[in-house]
């Protein structure tokens, strides 16, 4: 039997857009809009989000919806965890089951940049190695791609 590792983490609460509401989807958190300093649902919104993080939907909550002026008039709880993702990194610190600083690499290839800057991640994270899916090459250097869980201190 194969656990996710997402479903090891502890979901966190927010809304969503009732479009967007369905277990599976992925989104990025770009921060809060104008709108949203003044919504008494603020807090368990986007202030249970991080800008520039990935999230993940794990479950719909079977609650009512409420309005909002930003997703067509309606949105959904639900509990998000940030998933794993996959990122280039050093060879030499490409090892399941560790905990490393996250360096991102330079690439100027654009067709490899989610894979360089995924976002999601940030330089200076800390992250688990989950898997390794293969490499990646840019610039002359092999690289292995990971796939990799941030550990939030």
């Amino acid at each position: 039997m194969i656990i996710h590792q997402e479903v090891l983490k502890v979901a966190i609460i927010t809304l969503v857009g009732e479009k967007l509401a369905k277990p599976g989807v992925e989104f990025i958190f770009y921060g809060p809009a104008e709108p949203c300093k003044t919504c008494k649902l603020a807090g368990v919104c986007v202030g249970n989000l991080e800008p520039g993080r990935r999230y993940k939907i794990l479950r719909v909550r079977s609650m009512p919806s409420h309005s909002c002026p930003l997703h067509e008039g309606k949105v959904r709880v639900v509990e998000v965890v940030e998933p794993s993702i996959e990122v280039a990194i050093e060879p030499r610190l490409a090892v399941v089951g560790s905990v490393i600083t996250l360096k991102l690499e330079d690439c100027p290839e654009l067709d490899k940049r989610d894979l360089f800057k995924p976002e999601g991640l940030f330089d200076g994270d800390s992250v688990k190695i989950i898997e390794i899916t293969g490499e990646v090459e840019c610039n002359g250097k092999t690289y292995k791609i990971a796939k990799v869980m941030r550990k939030k201190e």
